[in-house]
């Protein structure tokens, strides 16, 4: 007989993601463009952006990437303007 305790309900498998693109809101004061936030909409990570953008020196920055998103599908999600 297990003496093992239920798990609690916060070790339950999230429910997948069902949206074609998810927009994830950067910062590049740091070298690794550290991601500060995921939303499933542009108007959440807008929303996001501007109450975090006085928080780090250069802004935050916005992109969409579709999914599943691998860096090798050889398409570009964002770049600089010439």
């Amino acid at each position: 007989m297990s003496k093992r305790s239920p798990e609690p309900p916060f070790f339950r498998r999230p429910k997948p993601y069902a949206g074609e693109e998810v927009w994830i809101v950067q910062h590049d004061d740091s070298p690794h463009n550290t991601v500060v936030g995921v939303f499933a909409t542009a108007d959440e990570a807008d929303a996001f952006m501007d109450t975090v953008k006085d928080d780090y020196e250069n802004g935050v920055i916005c992109s969409s990437f579709p999914i599943p998103y691998r860096s090798t599908d050889g398409a570009v999600p964002y770049q600089a303007k010439d």
